[in-house]
């Protein structure tokens, strides 16, 4: 009877011995199915097209500096000019002959939306800064939203969902508001980019 007992106890501990393999596998990738994560990162991006160019505000000569004249702390500066036009022609905001700082070409074969960028101006120069995107027969620009391109004057991309079609025009108009600092000098770097609807 003992030794029956005995092997009975020996094949006891067998299956027991099984079974607690199978349960701390079973466990153990239950843990790790657990641990593991059940969401991916993923990330995608965008070519911008550089089929529109930024020219002036008669000539199709490519500009590559708008200037913002020196004005008092906290000001409002709405006559920028380019360095096509220069100062004696810069730009005008009125109710009925109002004329944009530079003009935006579509080159591209096909219709573009305009997104605009800025980077932050540097020295902390800027309050904020406003732009109008308007065909360029419209000379009846009297204001500007002072905050639609950037409320801070920090770095700012815009989708504008305005579109360009192949070959036309469309008149940029920029108003900045100058921050409460003193003789500061900053400057910002403004791309202009285009993109099929």
């Amino acid at each position: 009877m003992n030794k029956l007992v005995k092997k009975l106890l020996e094949k006891l501990n067998i299956v027991l011995a099984l079974t607690l393999v199978v349960v701390i596998a079973g466990g153990l990738s239950g843990a790790t199915y657990v641990l593991a994560g059940n969401t991916s990162t993923q990330s995608a991006s965008t070519a911008s097209a550089t089929t529109i160019t930024v020219v002036g505000k008669v000539a199709d000569t490519a500009i590559t500096t708008i200037t913002f004249p020196q004005g008092a702390p906290s000001a409002t500066i709405s006559i920028p000019y380019n360095d096509i036009d220069t100062v004696t022609d810069a730009q005008v905001l009125s109710g009925s002959v109002s004329e944009p700082v530079v003009r935006l070409k579509n080159t591209s074969g096909g219709t573009l939306n305009v997104t605009l960028e800025i980077t932050t101006w540097t020295n902390g120069i800027a309050a904020s800064e406003g732009y109008g995107l308007v065909v360029t027969t419209d000379t009846t620009i009297a204001t500007i939203t002072d905050t639609n391109l950037s409320t801070t004057g920090n770095a700012a991309s815009v989708a504008t969902a305005i579109g360009i079609t192949t070959g036309a025009y469309k008149a940029l108009y920029l108003e900045l508001v100058l921050s409460a600092l003193a003789g500061k000098t900053g400057t910002s770097t403004l791309t202009v980019l285009g993109e099929t609807p």
